[in-house]
């Protein structure tokens, strides 16, 4: 009895004492607990700061814009790049000195002087990232325009067809590449102006100012657009505007670091030739011709004078390479007009040229615009440095003929024949890139004309020019 009294005793002493230290231990593994959370709590609530600061810092970074100048040109952007805006501008001055000595009495009278060829302002950007916008105006010209629109228009570039492709949808009025010669930009080109061919053909349903809409592709080695295109912008002579269209395929078979081969051709024409009679009769007429790749005086010695026509379809042919400082290029261009109440005439044109850059720089080859594009200095003009910029020599030989069923020398012309003339011109050139804003052409030109008159006589000429031209483009 004794023994078991002890033991129970025993049992009572020791689980009285075990209570407290119990409680105690479930007391510690709350606080524990407590502790634990309010841990996990304080660095989720600093990782939300983080996040917070990180996300506010990203949307001020997008909502934040950066003012440039780059080449000259004013520009202003969101760091994100979904907004853009620049202003650009370009002034080409020509001189030129006409010699047209061995000509006979009765001839051409040229204007040997002055003239602000281009003379242009404008704006430009990027809205909501696939958004672009243009906005350019002209004030030069070939001296007998007055100032007008040169482009304006809105692009969408958000389409993506297929992988590796850009496209680019645009409508309003601007001037679309229509062959390889007007692919390059007329602040890059060789010469001041355009060889004759080209320029006419890209006058007949595209040009500068023309009302258009249409879609450009391209991907790294090939380009191809197609346009619908109406008046040029501003045109109030018409009772019935043109309807034309230019298409045009483009692309490089061998293309590489410092070389490539360029194909192309393109087909554009007139639907619905405007209408330019005031009363109920309807007046549909075309006119071909070209002044003699120099806008100095602005006399167009070959014409083919005004064609009754329903329509004109000019199809065109390319081929051009550079291989590092050398650059060669030509196009062949054919014209065929509807003409009402006779047979249908044929006119067409072709030049080639070539350029060398004496300082090792290259005409790379484009695809954004299926040409070449032009010079960059690789080291600007800096006499303290010993650098002179980039320095080029370039050479053109240049055919229109306007001549259809012309006949013979001495005669009347025949029934529907159409003596406009055939023009050949020899140019050589020199240009001068002090850096990529400024840029100093001089060339010579040797103008032959060949033109029967009504009654048969010679009535063609020819000049020798000499012309610079200063320029600055930003």
């Amino acid at each position: 009895m004794n023994k078991l009294l002890w033991t129970s005793t025993l049992a009572v002493l020791l689980t009285g004492a075990s209570a407290p230290a119990m409680a105690q231990s479930t007391s510690e593994d709350r606080i524990a607990a407590l502790e634990a959370k309010i841990a996990a709590l304080t660095t989720e609530l600093s990782d939300l700061k983080a996040e917070t600061k990180k996300a506010n810092q990203d949307i001020n970074k997008k909502l934040s814009a950066t003012a440039t100048i780059s080449n000259a040109r004013p520009q202003i952007a969101s760091a994100d790049g979904s907004q853009k805006f620049a202003i650009r501008g370009l002034v080409q001055f020509d001189a030129a000195q006409y010699d047209t000595k061995n000509n006979v009495p009765g001839r051409t009278d040229f204007n040997s002087g002055t003239n602000f060829r281009r003379a242009r302002i404008g704006i430009e950007g990027t809205f909501a990232r696939d958004w672009n916008y243009n906005l350019t105006g002209e004030f030069g010209g070939s001296g007998t325009e007055a100032a007008g629109l040169n482009a304006a228009y809105i692009e969408y570039t958000g389409w993506k067809p297929a992988e590796g492709v850009q496209a680019r949808l645009r409508v309003g009025a601007w001037a679309t590449p229509t062959g390889l010669e007007d692919a390059t930009s007329n602040t890059e080109g060789l010469f001041l102006e355009r060889a004759a061919a080209a320029e006419m053909v890209r006058n007949l349903a595209g040009g500068d100012f023309r009302s258009s809409a249409g879609a450009f592709f391209n991907g790294e080695r090939w380009y191809a657009s197609a346009v619908l295109t109406g008046a040029l912008a501003g045109n109030t002579g018409e009772f019935g505007e043109q309807v034309g269209y230019l298409t045009r395929v483009a692309f490089a078979p061998l293309y590489g670091k410092d070389y490539a081969v360029h194909v192309g051709a393109s087909m554009q024409g007139i639907l619905h030739v405007a209408d330019t009679g005031t009363g109920t009769a309807k007046v549909q007429q075309v006119r071909l011709r070209e002044r003699p790749e120099l806008r100095v005086d602005g006399t167009r010695l070959v014409d083919t004078n005004n064609i009754n026509a329903t329509g004109v379809t000019a199809y065109g042919a390319e081929l051009g390479a550079y291989w590092k400082n050398l650059q060669v290029s030509g196009e062949y261009f054919r014209i065929d007009v509807d003409r009402t109440g006779a047979s249908n005439p044929s006119f067409d044109g072709w030049y080639i040229q070539g350029a060398w850059t004496l300082t090792g720089e290259s005409h790379v080859w484009n695809s954004a615009n299926g040409g070449f594009r032009g010079v960059r200095p690789a080291k600007n003009f800096s006499p303290a440095d010993g650098t002179w910029g980039a320095f080029e020599i370039a050479a053109r030989y240049s055919v229109l003929d306007l001549d259809d069923n012309a006949g013979l020398a001495g005669r009347a012309a025949p029934a529907g024949g159409i003596r406009g003339g055939e023009q050949t011109i020899t140019t050589v050139g020199l240009n001068w890139y002090p850096n990529a804003v400024y840029r100093f052409q001089a060339q010579y030109e040797h103008i032959d004309i060949t033109r029967l008159g009504p009654t048969g006589l010679q009535v063609g000429e020819d000049a020798d020019v000499v012309a610079v031209r200063s320029q600055v483009a930003f």
